[in-house]
């Protein structure tokens, strides 16, 4: 999915599949479109370009406790903040995006009978466009709960008095549609190189055991990991050697059961698709961005000592692996991305090799006397850290061109999770033993370089808290914590709203050489509302949706 054939009439399809109460513009509507089956793929490949971006894996984390937003994000802190109105635009941005997804695949499927292309083509790509749909619903019920539901594209005049349909109801049918496309996808390792980034029946598997996590159902949620976890019917999955590797690139490995994808033709210097590197790393070698959000110390606190015990605040040496892949901290060294020709002085020249991030304005400064150009430490503005940590998950600098955007692949869904969603489940469950324990949060912890008693089963009355934030650390700034607070009902938590995203204290959320934040002018507590409102401009459209309680 890596191919600009592809993306020639995404470019295109992308300005005409709109959202729910508007018709599509585009040649879809043309009746010999469906007789090729390089349009029908098309079509397909437009559906995996819109139901998920970068904007949404990284941002929902400024919806957790994970991360300080800043002045550049002012929708999504405001949404966790609890001062957002009806009209904010995470919402809105939220509803729309969702429902341009269905827009796109339902085009497709109302012309299904059209697609004069080869039969196993064709149930493949419906099969995929099924998914996808599942997918886009599963977005719509979690965070606004009952939406109107649609399986086909409805006209002008329908669109604008359709209902809300009961979440619980869709949630059968998200069900349902996952359970029978899981019997027609191909298994992972049935794909070719050139069909990587395209879902499988392990995907379907995966995203069903999601969906019951969500609604804490967890007899059904460990029943759909069993079948990744103790079978090869649907696909044969395990975790990755090394963490670090991982996010550099293992997103089409065995670890890998669902991607965000983006595109280039050659190499960093004709990039069609990306993500933008720059809001999220070093500034040095951000070049000039405006940094969206800054890992709280927290976060950083969960990374414990290899040998379980919990390390001081600016102890960086000997920690969890994982820590080392996520967090840019004071003193780490980082890998320059030649294409973006940064100032710095790095260990090959400049704005090449690697270089040392310094996040503490005393040493940046001392470090500055020799090269001017380094920029990453807090200097009281929005611009970069806020809390001298970056994310520098899934930052891969030979991937990154000479704007900054990158074209590594996301992993949306890895085998990591699904065994973390077996733990919890068969914990809440009363099941969990010993053998499930090595099975799951063992291997789990031996790859992020721990002692073999702290990877041992612990047992007693802290499991679920030890399962908990073990799901923290391996899934850290993946865009899963904000759910996850949620379906815990950890909202209302004291100890989240003293501490968490929108609060910046020294103890807090920042590292102990800054400031107390007395000079950063924070909107309010971490204060989110569980449920998203509807858009008041899609209620001003459509006067039959009615409004979430509390809003």
């Amino acid at each position: 999915m890596k191919k600009y054939t592809i993306l020639s009439f995404l470019l295109v399809g992308l300005a005409g599949c709109v959202g729910i109460e508007q018709y599509p513009t585009n040649s879809y509507s043309d009746a010999t479109f469906w007789n090729y089956e390089d349009n029908c793929m098309a079509a397909l490949y437009l559906g995996y370009n819109q139901y998920w971006s970068a904007d949404r894996y990284f941002g929902n984390n400024l919806l957790s406790d994970d991360v300080y937003g800043s002045r550049h994000t002012t929708s999504s802190t405001e949404t966790a903040t609890g001062l957002a109105t009806t009209n904010g635009g995470r919402f809105s941005d939220e509803w729309k995006e969702c429902y341009q997804e269905l827009r796109t695949i339902h085009t497709a499927l109302d012309n299904q009978d059209r697609m004069n292309i080869r039969s196993e083509v064709k149930s493949r790509l419906i099969a995929e466009l099924r998914l996808l749909r599942a997918f886009t619903y599963m977005r719509l019920t979690a965070w606004f709960g009952d939406v109107p539901f649609l399986t086909s594209n409805p006209t002008l005049p329908e669109s604008k008095t359709i209902k809300r349909t009961s979440a619980d109801y869709i949630k059968q049918f998200i069900h349902s549609e996952l359970e029978e496309v899981s019997h027609i996808l191909p298994k992972n390792t049935a794909l070719t190189a050139a069909e990587n980034g395209r879902v499988t029946c392990g995907t379907a598997v995966a995203l069903n055991a999601r969906a019951y996590l969500l609604d804490n159902d967890f007899e059904n949620c460990a029943r759909e990991c069993a079948k990744l976890i103790n079978s090869d019917e649907y696909g044969i999955y395990a975790l990755a050697d090394n963490y670090t590797d991982l996010f550099t690139n293992g997103h089409y490995g065995p670890e890998s059961i669902m991607t965000i994808e983006f595109a280039y033709e050659g190499g960093v210097e004709n990039i069609k698709r990306s993500w933008a590197t720059g809001p999220r790393i070093p500034q040095s070698i951000g070049a000039g961005a405006e940094v969206a959000f800054s890992p709280t110390q927290e976060l950083v606190d969960c990374f414990r000592k290899t040998d379980g015990t919990v390390a001081d605040d600016t102890d960086y040496e000997d920690r969890d692996l994982r820590f080392y892949a996520t967090i840019a901290y004071n003193g780490c060294t980082l890998q320059i991305p030649e294409a973006k020709s940064c100032k710095i002085i790095g260990s090959e020249g400049v704005g090449k090799g690697t270089y040392t991030c310094w996040t503490n304005p005393a040493d940046e400064t001392a470090a500055q006397k020799k090269d001017p150009a380094l920029g990453d430490s807090y200097n009281g503005t929005n611009d970069r850290t806020l809390t001298g940590y970056y994310n520098i998950k899934n930052y891969v600098a030979n991937t990154v061109g000479s704007g900054g955007g990158s074209y590594k692949p996301l992993m949306e869904i890895r085998y990591a999770d699904v065994l973390l969603m077996y733990a919890e489940s068969m914990f809440e469950t009363g099941k969990m033993t010993a053998d499930v324990w090595n099975a799951t949060i063992f291997p789990l912890r031996k790859r992020a370089g721990f002692s073999n008693d702290y990877c041992a089963y612990p047992g007693g009355d802290d499991l679920r808290q030890a399962i908990r934030d073990e799901r923290r650390t391996e899934l850290a700034l993946e865009g899963r914590r904000c759910f996850d607070l949620r379906r815990w009902a950890a909202l209302d938590n004291p100890s989240i709203k003293s501490t968490g995203a929108a609060v910046l204290t020294s103890r807090a959320t920042g590292a102990p050489f800054l400031d107390d934040g007395s000079n950063i002018q924070c909107p309010a507590s971490y204060n989110m509302k569980y449920w998203f409102p509807i858009p008041q401009s899609e209620r001003d459209i459509n006067h039959n949706l009615t409004q979430n309680p509390g809003w």
